[in-house]
């Protein structure tokens, strides 16, 4: 009974961080007059979230991303916040 109980408000705990994670950063952007088009996002987004808009720059579709933060991490511009 213990275990279940621990388990129980680990996972509460678990949801309530990653719910907060959401709503102090509802939505991952890119930085235009920085992003070079390199394609590294396309490639590494998981939910394929990730496109180049008729600019050349790429475009984050938010309806898609669950923020998972790989494209922030490989883009080499510091592009995607």
């Amino acid at each position: 009974m213990k275990k279940i109980i621990v388990l129980t408000i680990t996972a509460v705990i678990l949801l309530l961080f990653i719910s907060c994670d959401r709503i102090n950063n509802p939505e991952y952007n890119v930085d235009k007059s920085s992003c070079n088009s390199c394609g590294s996002c396309l490639s590494i987004c998981p939910r394929d979230a990730v496109d180049i808009g008729q600019d050349g720059k790429a475009i984050i579709d938010q309806t898609k991303c669950n923020q998972c933060g790989k494209c922030i991490a490989i883009c080499p511009q510091q592009a995607i916040f």
